[in-house]
């Protein structure tokens, strides 16, 4: 009896760039599935249990509190895992992300109320550039002034611009000229195709991305 031949392994033709976005979007969607189902599943689980909680020992039970301590834990849990508003758009996810913004470092926001449909691992990539540029600032001996964001939207693409006014310029450069922030630019670049960048003149620092 011949023994069955083993099917040759499928060996698709592509690029660095092809795989590295292909891994991406599959990171992206993955770690969107378990954070819905965490908001999906077990939230609801313990809201249920809350409910049954208050019916048997009333609002003044310790375990009441420490339910609520756990769906605030599994919930924070889920919005760092993925935005709750991957699916929604994008200024809705920057919004999102920009309430928990440092108090201290002045912050204006100016995002469209419309926007066409984007890939959710073109947000989750946007959001940790976001993250990553809130972390730098918290981490300067000084902070800017002010910061402006804004989105916009055209016939020729989309744009997310971050513009910054600070007093020791230099400070936040030496940051931003960083290998780790340069690793972040040039990923946006390989994995959206667009083009990413920083000018500066005086204390006024600007941050394009362009899709």
């Amino acid at each position: 009896m011949e023994k069955a031949c083993l099917t040759e392994l499928f060996n698709p033709v592509m690029t660095s760039q092809q795989l590295l976005r292909w891994w991406h979007r599959h990171q992206a969607r993955w770690l969107t599935g378990e954070a819905d189902a965490i908001r999906n599943g077990l939230l609801q689980d313990l809201f249920a249990i809350r409910r049954r909680l208050e019916l048997i020992t009333g609002e003044d039970d310790d375990s009441l509190a420490m339910v609520e301590r756990l769906y605030e834990a599994l919930e924070s849990l889920g919005n760092r895992l993925s935005s709750p508003y991957l699916q929604e758009s994008l200024p809705l996810a920057l919004q999102h992300a920009l309430s928990d913004w440092p108090a201290q470092i002045p912050l204006s926001a100016e995002l469209p109320a419309r926007w066409s449909p984007e890939p959710v691992e073109n947000i989750t990539l946007l959001l940790s550039v976001v993250e990553h540029l809130r972390q730098t600032l918290v981490a300067l001996p000084s902070f800017p002034q002010a910061c402006i964001l804004s989105l916009i939207e055209g016939p020729d693409g989309k744009q997310l611009t971050i513009h910054m006014t600070i007093d020791r310029p230099s400070s936040l450069m030496a940051l931003c000229e960083s290998e780790d922030w340069a690793y972040h630019l040039t990923t946006f670049e390989i994995l959206t195709g667009g083009k990413a960048g920083c000018t500066h003149q005086g204390a006024d620092i600007l941050w394009q991305f362009v899709w």
